[in-house]
């Protein structure tokens, strides 16, 4: 009794969650893989008290639950990898992933459950890595946290629940486990409720990029920028003063270390490049300024003589790749194509 009511809970609130994600699902790029998710967690949930016999029909009921893992990956891009395209490598483990799933669910061979569950398992911690990546560099304080809560509470139950799983297929479920598992459910939807609905209600839409919108008309005004107070000018201008004085140049600049060399507190140089200069990423903002610096000394006819990792080294990257990246993100040609082109032969 106390698993169906606890069960019961935990369905409700996870609608009412997908109800208030749905609301902004138009606006925000990301949302349909976490309304996927939600889905597959409240089927997932519900599942064992229909009962079902039907194997047609409880293949289709537990459908969405399998898409989990593979779900939590690729919303965990779309919040954390801005503009960048998912890799192709990864939906080639998403496919295998469910290929080897649905041969699991059909039984069509002992082997594809004990093998489903590494994949399941790898892009859960793929998800999961993505949510650390750049953790330091993300400049929108809503989606540091939601980084943080994801990578914490979603990301870790979710590889309690499998390897939970795959023990339990083997031996016997101790008592009390399930309606363990519905209370742990029942609360961490709970949280994520109290979160999304009263504590941050603007969490996922400060976090996720918009999705593409029509060119706004000329009778529609753009939204005045927030003014600065005197301190905020003034730590502007100190930021401004050291970026051009070559402050980018530092190899591994953090957002901390720039804190401390502009003798400023870190959340308020973070809010300051976020809400007033309009970066979302501190790497992106460091890649305006080694960018700008790149092009002039690639397109200096005395220079033609260094290579390109000299100047990619000069300017702060510790690699040739992450320039390479950064500079085709801004030109659509690679250093070297560029330099081809403004100092042709």
């Amino acid at each position: 009794m106390s698993y169906s009511f606890f069960t019961g809970a935990a369905c409700s609130l996870l609608l009412l969650a997908a109800a208030r994600i749905g609301i902004s699902h138009a606006r925000r790029r990301g949302n349909t893989w976490l309304l996927v998710v939600l889905c597959g967690a409240f089927f997932y949930l519900v599942r064992p008290l229909l009962g079902i016999e039907q194997p047609v029909v409880d293949f289709l009921i537990d459908l969405p639950t399998m898409l989990i893992p593979a779900a939590f990956w690729l919303f965990t891009h779309q919040l954390c990898s801005e503009s960048q395209d998912f890799p192709r490598w990864g939906w080639g483990l998403i496919a295998a992933d469910f290929i080897i799933e649905l041969a699991s669910q059909f039984n069509l061979h002992p082997l594809f459950y004990p093998l489903s569950q590494p994949f399941k398992l790898g892009l859960i911690g793929a998800g999961m890595v993505t949510l650390m990546q750049q953790l330091q560099s993300d400049l929108v304080a809503e989606r540091r946290q939601l980084r943080i809560a994801l990578l914490i509470a979603i990301g870790g139950y979710m590889l309690i629940v499998v390897c939970a799983e795959f023990l339990f297929n083997y031996y016997p479920v101790p008592s009390g486990i399930t309606t363990l598992h519905a209370v742990m459910a029942a609360a961490l939807t709970f949280a994520a409720c109290l979160w999304l609905l009263a504590l941050s209600p603007r969490a996922l839409e400060e976090s996720l990029p918009q999705a593409p919108q029509p060119a706004p008309t000329p009778e529609v005004a753009e939204e005045p920028q927030e003014a600065l107070d005197e301190s905020q000018r003034q730590l502007l201008q100190k930021l401004q003063d050291h970026m051009a004085s070559g402050g980018y140049r530092h190899t591994g600049l953090t957002i901390r270390e720039l804190a401390a060399q502009l003798d400023a507190r870190e959340h308020v140089l973070r809010a300051l490049i976020n809400r007033h200069l309009g970066y979302r990423n501190f790497n992106e903002y460091l890649n305006q300024f080694r960018i700008d610096e790149a092009s002039r000394r690639l397109a200096d006819p005395g220079e033609a003589h260094l290579p390109v990792l000299t100047i990619a080294l000069d300017i702060g990257y510790r690699s040739l790749s992450p320039f390479n990246a950064a500079f085709k993100r801004r030109h659509q040609l690679t250093p070297t194509e560029y330099r081809r082109e403004q100092l042709p032969a």
